[in-house]
């Protein structure tokens, strides 16, 4: 009897615990559904499954969260652990597995690790997990990244034994300049990581390619913009790079082709052709084709493969022109004046004898043997069309035979255009300033441009006018001084024979600025929660650009650009002023709140022997060294001036005697205005 109770106890046991064994179900690790790697930016999601094992419902509200481990693949402080998604079931029995499906999860931002772990916990009911492998996140927003290396410079050095050169990193995001010490670096050389170097410079001693990239672990062949250009480190033993030539020697006939070449070619290297020591415009390639005049002469290359090998030079080479050149050519295009009979002059250095003609549109005007270097032609009135000197170099002495032309167009003109503009830079401070005609250009009929000669300028009369006023000058150039007040100038032209029409040049503003102006501050202190206002002096003419000076460094106040400027802060703050001709910076202004400023500064003396407020005294912090005080009288002359601390030294030592009503007075601490006002003399 007892046997057999036994045995039901146990029946019962084994079917309590196969009951218990089907309540408890089972989540396995989650994983990716696709890939390997969780490679996040701001575009994209990821989808993950896990595995719910058969078992009986759960709870209808059970939810199942996936969670990411801290970076270490830990989930030992819930603080560290990151819910990247839930949903809600699948909590129906099932005699099978189910999945578990988490949709367009997102990588979080602050994801870099490839040692994080996933889980999926239930929310209600009997229910274990399994973590998962490692598995990468890393969230990268590569947007409009650029990171860009050595500004895109390979590192060259030449004819050194070795070398040394910082590279760094500047990262742009669009338009945005982004500080790279916000982001994380790695370097590598060769493709290999560099150990221990994580800042966004490198010192590059060997050769090799270089790179930076963010690092991002596994997910870093995935992110398209996490890392910089490749810079190419080289040593180069550079030989002598000479200048060479097809032709047989550097002796050319004009009408032959003439290509002078470097003897080594790399067109990531910049060239610079020179002609006499002087550079030739344009001529920044490894070759050179030389044109058919004029082209003798001695030919340098210089050649730049880096910043750190740069201005190579070639040996020279004198190339000769065994035939012969225009020396002087026509100039481009002429006008020719009412009753102006204008002469045509080319210079050639072709041998006297030689063959020339001279010719209109296709017309033959006149032909003969050259006498001199020289070959004039008159135009005559109404002379207008398209001409050409043609010269046959008179065999054998051009062995050429060279046939050499010059082309100009003349055309008349229906209005004339003038040009004024200061001669040289000019200083705010210059006095006087010299404005003269630059430019005098007369306009065809189909609106081209043609600048007049300066013979032709005397077919004209010219008079300066001063706001519109006559100045009763008519020369070619003005002086304009600072007592003159400044003012709008033009310069007017009539043509002296009649028939066209006035010129009126542009109009120049002539405005004189100093360096010493002061800058007004109303009220003078700035109290707490108020506001000053700094004004610079008004002129319609002037642009205006305000600074503040943060750690010593100028830095531009965005969108002031006018004459005043509020502060609500405390600082030290100038004006930038410029006129059509010069910029000047005020005197910096310092804007202190009541306990900087706070130090009262007399505004009336009474001299005369009264023993108080005969003198106008300081306080103590005047005195210092580096101070210095000036007081102008009303008349802006100086009466007062003294560096290096004031000690009560006004109106003792006063040059008017103090024998005028108001005084101004402008204090500087180390060249910094700090203090300005008046004083009222009362006797």
């Amino acid at each position: 009897m007892k046997k057999r109770l036994n045995l039901t106890i146990v029946a019962i046991f084994l079917a309590l615990g196969i009951h218990v064994a089907k309540a408890q179900r089972n989540i396995g690790a989650p994983s990716l559904t696709s890939g390997a790697q969780a490679c996040g930016t701001l575009s994209n999601s990821f989808d993950f499954v896990a595995r719910l094992s058969p078992g009986t419902a759960l709870p209808t509200n059970n939810e199942f969260i996936l969670e990411l481990s801290d970076p270490t693949g830990s989930f030992a402080n819930q603080a560290d652990i990151e819910e990247l998604d839930r949903v809600l079931g699948p909590n129906e029995a099932s005699g099978a597995e189910s999945n578990i499906n988490f949709t367009n999860v997102t990588v979080p931002q602050n994801a870099n690790s490839d040692d994080y772990r996933l889980r999926v916990r239930a929310t209600e009911g009997n229910v274990t997990n399994t973590i998962s492998e490692p598995i990468p996140f890393h969230f990268f927003d590569d947007d409009n990244l650029l990171i860009r290396l050595n500004s895109g410079d390979d590192v060259i050095f030449c004819n050194v034994a070795s070398f040394a050169k910082e590279i760094s990193v500047e990262v742009t995001d669009g338009a945005t300049v982004l500080d790279v010490n916000d982001f994380n670096w790695e370097w590598l050389k060769d493709g290999t990581i560099i150990p221990g170097e994580s800042n966004p410079t490198l010192l590059v001693t060997e050769e090799g390619t270089y790179q930076a990239r963010v690092p991002v672990g596994l997910c870093n062949n995935v992110f398209r913009f996490n890392k910089s250009n490749r810079v190419d480190a080289s040593l180069v033993n550079v030989g002598d790079i000479s200048i060479v030539t097809n032709a047989s020697d550097f002796s050319f006939c004009p009408d032959e082709l003439k290509e002078l070449r470097a003897s080594e070619i790399d067109f990531s290297y910049d060239y610079q052709w020179f002609k006499d020591d002087e550079a030739l415009e344009g001529e920044i390639g490894p070759t050179i084709i030389l044109p058919d005049n004029d082209f003798g002469g001695e030919y340098v290359l210089q050649i730049s493969l880096s910043e750190d090998c740069s201005d190579l030079q070639t040996q020279a080479v004198v190339v000769t022109n065994e035939g012969s050149s225009i020396t002087l050519p026509l100039p481009e295009g002429l006008i020719l004046l009412p009753t102006q009979i204008l002469t045509l002059v080319v210079e050639t250095d072709a041998p006297v004898g030689s063959t020339f003609r001279w010719i209109r549109d296709t017309n033959i005007l006149i032909q003969g043997i050259t006498t001199g270097s020289t070959i004039t032609f008159d135009v005559p009135a109404n002379g207008v069309g398209d001409y050409r000197v043609e010269i046959d170099a008179l065999f054998p002495d051009d062995p050429c035979m060279t046939m050499l032309f010059s082309e100009t167009k003349i055309r008349s003109a229906e209005r004339f255009d003038i040009i004024i503009a200061p001669e040289g830079v000019v200083d705010c401070e210059q006095d006087p300033i010299t404005i003269s005609l630059t430019e005098m250009v007369g306009i065809t009929s189909d609106g081209e441009r043609v600048p007049l000669t300066t013979e032709q300028f005397a077919f004209f009369a010219f008079e300066w006018f001063n706001d519109g006023v006559s100045t009763g000058e008519t020369s070619l150039s003005l002086d304009v001084s600072r007592s003159d007040s400044g003012g709008s100038f033009e310069l007017r032209a009539i043509f002296g024979p009649g028939g066209l029409p006035n010129t009126v040049s542009n109009n120049l503003p002539i405005d004189f600025l100093s360096s010493d102006i002061v800058l007004d501050i109303t009220p003078p202190i700035l109290q707490v929660g108020e506001s000053v206002v700094l004004t610079a002096p008004f002129n319609d003419n002037f642009t205006y650009e305000w600074y503040v000076i943060i750690n010593g460094e100028e830095v531009l106040i965005e969108n002031e650009i006018g004459n005043t400027l509020t502060v609500t802060e405390e600082g030290n703050y100038f004006a930038r002023i410029s006129t059509s001709l010069c910029t000047v910076d005020t005197i910096t202004a310092s804007v202190g709140g009541p306990e900087a400023l706070s130090e009262l500064i007399p505004n009336v003396i009474t001299p005369g022997g009264n023993v108080s407020n005969n003198d106008w005294v300081l306080p103590n912090s005047f005195r210092e060294t580096d101070v210095e005080v000036t007081i102008y009288s009303s008349n802006g002359k100086v009466d007062f001036q003294k560096n290096g601390g004031y000690n009560a030294d006004w109106p003792t030592n006063s040059a008017s005697q103090a024998n005028e009503l108001i005084y101004y007075y402008i204090i500087s601490r180390s060249s910094t205005v700090v203090k300005k006002g008046t004083i009222t003399v009362m006797r």
